[in-house]
């Protein structure tokens, strides 16, 4: 999993819709959420999961999300 972290993390810590894509609150938001859920550790992913959390935290938390992207947040989290 961590070479997946690598490979497609921007360098501010986020996720975009696509490989070259800026990281975006729904992204980030949902991709930390899913590798929370498949086991990976608050601190793994060599520094990764912590630059996810710090972009996410540092642009007001998941609270900045998208309607649609709380929707899927509590589905995911509720199934």
């Amino acid at each position: 999993m961590d070479e997946l972290l690598w490979f497609i993390q921007n360098e501010d810590g986020g996720w975009g819709l696509h490989i070259e894509g800026h990281s975006t609150m729904f992204c980030t938001a949902l991709n930390y959420v899913s590798l929370r859920l498949l086991g990976e550790e608050v601190d793994g992913g060599d520094g990764s999961m912590q630059k996810a959390r710090a972009w996410i935290l540092h642009r007001g938390g998941v609270t900045h999300i998208p309607s649609w992207g709380k929707l899927w947040l509590s589905v995911t989290l509720h199934s």
